[in-house]
């Protein structure tokens, strides 16, 4: 199964490579989506940050959803400050803006 894990916004590029590494070893397949040159050096302010999100097929089971928000979970544990790991994690439906799970580090996922 293919999941992508989406940082166009440029928002956490070391986040990111966990992620892709952790789904890698989960056995997923893996593309990320790397931020455009433009929107590194985009100098307006953001009020609201896109995070890294990750997209899965739109076919995808309940245990694999499950799988993916583990590796998220595990991944936001060890990001490097509290703030950081508090944020949620969106998993989308595919190429859609329909959230299929919410992944927070205290496990209280929404699937």
């Amino acid at each position: 199964m293919l999941v992508v894990v989406d940082n166009h916004k440029g928002a956490d590029a070391r986040f990111a490579a966990a992620l892709r590494e952790g789904l890698g070893d989960a056995g997923f397949d893996v593309e990320i989506r790397q931020p455009s040159p433009q929107t590194l050096y985009d100098t307006t302010v953001h009020f609201v940050v896109e995070g890294v999100s990750v997209r899965v097929p739109t076919a995808v089971s309940r245990k694999e959803l499950a799988s993916v928000a583990a590796v998220v979970r595990d991944a936001e544990s060890r990001r490097s400050s509290e703030r950081q790991r508090s944020r949620a994690v969106a998993i989308y439906d595919g190429e859609t803006s329909r959230v299929l799970a919410w992944v927070d580090v205290f496990g209280s996922d929404r699937l």
